[in-house]
């Protein structure tokens, strides 16, 4: 198998060797990918290029911290290679700072699409106009497409982060290996310098409002969408100049397409925020369960194609590839011994004890909630019964009903009434002249 092209535009220096250290925060990440996504989208030609803006700070050790990113205009040159509208870049640059005041951020990198092999020569022109807008150095933020469409499981952030420094041009043009003579050179004759690229290890930091709009995103807020009718209005009902009953006609045709739209929508349309969150948990542990089977069942694969005896079969790897089996790994092995180890601290061994324990405990919690609906129901007899004492009290309070009621819910006629001697005019109701 041949080795890879070595990428002359990359530093053989160790990226430990750097004294610059970044901060990566969450806002760059989205920006880049929502970019990306866009210009997919929407068939976007050429460049896919941005600004970096943040903080440096540092002498010794310098502190770079990735903060806010936008996107840049390019245009293609006649070499054939991408370049920035610098002047377009410059005033936008002046327009983000006034913006990023407090704290005051500035320019310090830049992002695009970078292979996995690393920077090539078409970067370096946008990369050398960065530079002259930058006063200080700055660093190239390469987001890498093939790690996003062939994912694997526990890999990082598909990006790298380089740094940009002048080193000295080998002319040899060979490599050598190491411990291998070298060809003794004059040293009167200058080196050359050309710009290298080395790699940065990053940490990503976020901000109490970072974390605010990550939580936003991941409840899936950010995603509502409005249902539009496809039914369109009538020409009277958009139309302002119509005056009087036409124009009350359009208004009742507006009403009726709404209401049909409402009508045909469908109803899972708007989720409320609850079902979201909901929808958002089981989601994401719906992506852990089939993560963990998934790597279950390659620690399956392996120790199924182990040999039978892994210690006293198979010693050499050679033996092992020449048939089936695998060559065993004492460190995957013992690993493997550990994980099964902490399985037992995940699920007790006195499992009936748990159980009953869980039992006890969602009894209580019943028993509370029986406890607070008789003492609901205790208060609400309390209250019928100060209500029913309240109507006694007035009904023995009432004074007795006059002759003349007593003779109509009697059902007396009125010889009867003067039969019976009673003096209606007395109560103050008839008179007989």
């Amino acid at each position: 198998m041949e080795d890879p092209p070595v990428n002359q535009l990359l530093s053989t220096q160790k990226p430990s060797d750097s004294n610059v250290q970044v901060a990566l925060h969450p806002l760059p990440i989205l920006e880049i990918s929502d970019y990306i996504t866009r210009a997919y989208q929407r068939g976007q030609n050429g460049a896919i290029v941005g600004a970096l803006l943040g903080q440096q700070s540092g002498r010794e050790i310098t502190q770079i911290t990735i903060e806010h990113s936008f996107s840049c205009k390019t245009s293609k040159n006649e070499d054939g290679h991408y370049t920035l509208d610098f002047q377009w870049f410059k005033d936008r640059l002046e327009q983000m700072k006034l913006v990023h005041k407090d704290p005051p951020l500035d320019l310090v990198g830049w992002y695009t699409l970078v292979p996995k092999s690393g920077p090539s020569s078409h970067h370096l022109p946008i990369h050398n106009q960065f530079l002259e807008a930058s006063k200080e150095s700055t660093v190239l933020l390469g987001f890498h497409t093939e790690d996003v469409l062939h994912p694997a499981a526990g890999n990082p952030l598909p990006l790298t982060i380089y740094e940009s420094n002048m080193e000295a041009e080998d002319s040899s043009g060979e490599s050598q290996a190491e411990g291998e003579d070298k060809e003794m050179k004059d040293l009167e004759s200058p080196a050359k310098m050309v710009l290298k690229f080395r790699e940065l290890p990053f940490t990503t930091e976020t901000g109490d409002a970072e974390m605010i709009a990550m939580q936003f995103i991941r409840e899936g807020g950010a995603n509502a969408t409005v249902e539009e009718s496809k039914r369109p209005l009538p020409e009277s009902a958009t139309n302002p100049n119509a005056k009087g009953k036409q124009r009350a006609l359009s208004k009742e045709e507006e009403a009726k397409a709404k209401a049909e739209a409402a009508s045909q929508a469908p109803k899972d349309a708007v989720l409320s925020k609850e079902d979201s969150e909901l929808i958002s948990a089981l989601q994401a542990k719906a992506n852990a369960v089939k993560m963990m089977k998934a790597r279950l069942g390659l620690l399956i694969s392996y120790l199924e194609r182990l040999p039978p005896e892994p210690f006293a079969g198979l010693q050499t790897s050679t033996d092992a590839l020449a048939g089936q089996d695998v060559a065993p790994s004492y460190n995957i092995l013992r690993q493997i011994q550990a994980l099964v180890t902490n399985v037992e601290l995940v699920t007790p061994r006195q499992q009936d004890a748990l159980e009953k324990e869980m039992l006890q405990e969602s009894n209580d919690v019943k028993l509370i909630s029986l406890v607070k609906d008789l003492l609901s129901s205790v208060s609400e007899i309390r209250e019928v019964g100060k209500k029913f004492a309240i109507t006694d009290i007035a009904q023995a309070q009432k004074p007795p009903r006059r002759a003349y009621d007593s003779a109509m819910n009697q059902k007396l006629s009125v010889g009867e009434i003067i039969n019976q001697k009673l003096v209606i005019g007395d109560a103050g109701d008839l008179h007989f002249g």
